[in-house]
């Protein structure tokens, strides 16, 4: 989460900077860089935990069900580290458009609508499985980089009619 947060703080200042200047085309460019620098170190964090994630969980303890149980729910949880990415870039170019209000209602809407509702139903599963539980959060981003390609869009569309006029 250390690097899509300071990818998203970075990012939020450099577009702001761009934008300001009148260059929307770098700003966007930036964004596109950091889902990309992001999602690369992401899919090594994923490949390490599903080849080696015991190593993580066996840092807190020497009981091998515990290391299992921590494993098992990193898996699910594991590509929050790719997807979170993509979404916290969207988040930092639309901070740097002041779009914050956005941001906060995707957030909620991610979390209330998606990771919470998911991550119960797949609690109260007959073998229930922590996998399945940890990919709420992944799930739940996902649903939050569909909401901003949508927003994206839309915005896009404001700023071409902006131009126009």
């Amino acid at each position: 989460m250390l690097i899509p947060s300071s990818l998203m703080q970075s990012l939020a200042s450099f577009v702001s900077q761009n934008v300001s200047a009148g260059k929307e085309k770098r700003a966007r460019k930036a964004m596109g860089c950091g889902m990309l620098f992001g999602a690369l170190i992401g899919t090594a964090i994923v490949l390490f935990i599903w080849t080696r994630g015991y190593l993580l969980t066996g840092l807190f303890t020497n009981e091998a069900e515990v290391i299992q149980c921590g494993w098992d729910y990193l898996k699910g949880f594991s590509l929050e580290s790719i997807v979170t990415a993509f979404l916290f870039s969207f988040n930092g170019y639309f901070n740097g458009h002041d779009k914050t209000l956005f941001i906060m209602v995707s957030g909620i809407a991610q979390t209330f609508l998606v990771r919470l509702p998911f991550a119960y139903w797949q609690s109260i599963q007959p073998n229930a499985s922590l996998t399945r539980i940890g990919s709420a959060a992944p799930l739940a981003t996902c649903f939050g980089i569909v909401l901003c390609l949508v927003y994206y869009a839309h915005f896009n569309h404001q700023l071409k009619q902006k131009k126009e006029n």
